[in-house]
């Protein structure tokens, strides 16, 4: 078998912590810990991994140290209205910015 390095994308949800693979989006998952979201997108990849495609094999020689991460603002024409629910870790972001 060999084993590559895969870049793995971890944000807090609500009540969890998800774990996306930008290379492997079906392979999307979640844990209660930052540990056990990357123990599960392991499991989910390696799962996804028993019958790879040729797209598959292009993600795997796709990795690279180099990764980015940044933020952007984007412009949307209305701004979200009282009702309009979202996550603890959200409003608290929200609220730093």
């Amino acid at each position: 078998m060999a084993a590559k390095k895969i870049t793995v994308v971890v944000y807090p949800g609500e009540d969890c912590y998800v774990a996306y693979m930008p290379l492997f989006p079906g392979c999307t998952t979640q844990g209660d810990t930052v540990e056990d979201a990357l123990r599960m997108a392991k499991e989910s990849l390696e799962l996804s991994l028993c019958e790879p495609d040729d797209f598959d094999l292009w993600a795997l020689d796709a990795y690279s140290d180099d990764v980015v991460v940044g933020t952007v603002e984007v412009e949307f024409p209305v701004a979200p209205g009282p009702d309009w629910k979202f996550g603890e870790d959200a409003q608290r972001a929200a609220e730093v910015l």
